[in-house]
C-alpha cells in the first residue's frame, strides 16, 4: 500500500508539473506578443453595477478620461441598486456625453449583461466590473488588438490592488497565479479561463450563441461565454500587456474572499470543456494529495515532500513570470508559506464546489 501511494504521489507530481511548465511557456508566448496601435473602432464599454456607489464613479472615470480618438459609448446597467449607486451615475450623465445609464428590467448580473449587449449600438463590446480602474491607454489598446488580431473573444489581464497587507499580498499572488494560468493556457492553445472585468466581444459572434453566458449558473458569464465561443470555432484571443491591465480591489476580509472562491468552485460544476475539467480535476487532486500528505506526517514524508517541492519549483517559475510582466516581483519571497495556503484554500473551495455549498448569488 504505501507504494502506491508513493506511485500516485509522484504521478500526480509530474502530471502537474508537465501542465504549469506547459502554462509558464504559454504565458512567455503570449507576454511578448507586439503592441498594436491606430484601430479605428466604434467600442461599447458595459458596466453592470449592483449597490457599487463607493467605487463606480470611479471606474466611470477611469474610463471616461480616456484619451482616444475612438468612437466609444460607456454603458452603466443598473440591477436593482439599494444604495445611492444609481444617484452616483445619474449625476455624471450632464457632464459625460459617452456615458448611457439604463435599467435592468430582470435581476442578477449575467441577465444585466445580456441586456446591455443588446441595447448596445456598437459590434465591438467590452464589459467591465463597476469596482475596477482602467489604466489610460487601455480602450486604444484593446480596442487595437482585437481589431489587429481580428479577435471573436479578447480576454485581458486583471490584478489587485492596493497590495499593502498580508492578506492583500496574498490576494494578489493568488489572482495572478489565476490570471496567469488563463493566459498561459490560452498560448498553448487550450484557453480555459478569463475575466468577466476586462473582457471583449463581437456581438455578432456572441449572438450566434444559445444562452451564450449559462443563465442558469450564478457565477461564471465570463468562463462559460470563453467555452461556448471556444466550442463554436471563434477566434480566441489573450493579451498581457501592461497598457490593457486592470485593477480590482482586494476582498476585505477572509470570509469575503472565501464566499468569493466558493461563488468561483461552484460554476465548475456547469463545465463541459475537457480542457478546463481536466485543469480543475488535476489542481484539486494535488492540492488535496498535499494535504492528506502534511497531515499524515511522518507516514508520507517523503512523497509529500517531492510533492511539495516540485509544486513550489513550478508554481514559483509561473508566478515569478506573471509577477515580472504585472509588477511586484518582491512577493515571491514568501511562496513556501503561499503554497500550503492556497492548498488548503483549494480543497475546501472544491469541497463546497461538489456540496453545492459554493453555488452562491452575485452580491
Amino acid at each position: 500500500m504505501p507504494t502506491i501511494i508513493t506511485i500516485v504521489f509522484l504521478a500526480v507530481s509530474l502530471a502537474y508539473a508537465i501542465l504549469i511548465i506547459s502554462i509558464y511557456f504559454g504565458f512567455k508566448k503570449i507576454a511578448r506578443q507586439p503592441r498594436h496601435s491606430g484601430a479605428n473602432l466604434a467600442v461599447s464599454v458595459i458596466v453592470p453595477f449592483h449597490n457599487e456607489e463607493g467605487t463606480i464613479q470611479h471606474t466611470l472615470e477611469s474610463i471616461l478620461s480616456q484619451q482616444t480618438d475612438a468612437d466609444f459609448e460607456v454603458i452603466a446597467i443598473n440591477d436593482h441598486s439599494t444604495d445611492n449607486s444609481h444617484g452616483v451615475v445619474s449625476a455624471m450623465l450632464a457632464s459625460n456625453p459617452h456615458l448611457r445609464l439604463i435599467e435592468a428590467n430582470g435581476h442578477g448580473k449575467k441577465n444585466a449583461l445580456a441586456e446591455a449587449v443588446a441595447a448596445a449600438r456598437h459590434n465591438a463590446i467590452i464589459t467591465t466590473d463597476a469596482d475596477c480602474i482602467y489604466p489610460q491607454g487601455w480602450l486604444d489598446a484593446m480596442a487595437a488588438t482585437f481589431s489587429h488580431e481580428k479577435c471573436s473573444l479578447l480576454a485581458a489581464p486583471v490584478i489587485i490592488a492596493p497590495i499593502d497587507s498580508w492578506f492583500r499580498k496574498f490576494q494578489f499572488a493568488d489572482f495572478a497565479s489565476l490570471v496567469g494560468s488563463g493566459i498561459g493556457a490560452a498560448g498553448i492553445g487550450h484557453p480555459i479561463m478569463c475575466n468577466g472585468a476586462n473582457l471583449m466581444l463581437d456581438r455578432l459572434e456572441y449572438n450566434k450563441l444559445t444562452d451564450p453566458l449559462n443563465s442558469k449558473t450564478a457565477s461564471g458569464d465570463d468562463v462559460f461565454l470563453l467555452h461556448k465561443m471556444k466550442a463554436l470555432g471563434a477566434k480566441i484571443c489573450f493579451t498581457a500587456q501592461p497598457e490593457t491591465i486592470a485593477s480590482t480591489l482586494p476582498a476585505a476580509s477572509v470570509s469575503t474572499f472565501l464566499r468569493q472562491r466558493m461563488r468561483w468552485g461552484g460554476k465548475t460544476t456547469g463545465y463541459t470543456d475537457t480542457d478546463s475539467l481536466t485543469v480543475a480535476v488535476l489542481v484539486a487532486v494535488e492540492s488535496l494529495l498535499l494535504c492528506i500528505g502534511i497531515a499524515a506526517l511522518p507516514l508520507l514524508w517523503m512523497p509529500a515532500l517531492v510533492l511539495y517541492l516540485t509544486k513550489l519549483i513550478v508554481d514559483t517559475l509561473l508566478l515569478t513570470a506573471v509577477c515580472k510582466q504585472f509588477g511586484n516581483r518582491r512577493l515571491l519571497w514568501w511562496m513556501p508559506f503561499f503554497e500550503f495556503m492556497v492548498a488548503i484554500y483549494t480543497v475546501a473551495v472544491t469541497l463546497a464546489a461538489v456540496t453545492g455549498i459554493g453555488k452562491v448569488k452575485w452580491k
